[in-house]
């Protein structure tokens, strides 16, 4: 499917159109919502196995907020090839066990 974005100058008063909407029969979508539902289990479970993801997007993100570059995609491409971000993400992670660590401690006293 396309969209279309009708705006006047503020992105608030935009209008999303769908061009050629297709109508699906009953059984597509099921087995699309089904597919929707498969995808989002495998998606948490891929990153439940990579914490390293949600570090490296909030650590960015952080950096983004902080900074505020003129030229984000120049300022991504900076960011991510750091010597340190490897570093930086571990540490983050470890962070981030001790914190879980500490919420379980205090939920079984």
């Amino acid at each position: 499917r396309h969209y279309f974005i009708q705006s006047n100058l503020r992105m608030e008063h935009a209008v999303i159109e769908k061009s050629n909407p297709v109508a699906l029969s009953e059984e597509q979508k099921t087995k699309l919502n089904k597919y929707k539902i498969q995808a989002r289990k495998d998606n948490e479970v891929f990153l439940r196995q990579h914490p390293e993801v949600s570090c490296l997007v909030s650590d960015f993100l952080h950096e983004v907020l902080l900074q505020r570059p003129e030229h984000v995609v120049e300022f991504a491409s900076q960011h991510f090839t750091r010597p340190d971000i490897r570093t930086r993400i571990n540490d983050q992670i470890q962070e981030e066990k001790k914190m879980l660590r500490r919420e379980a401690r205090q939920k079984s006293e």
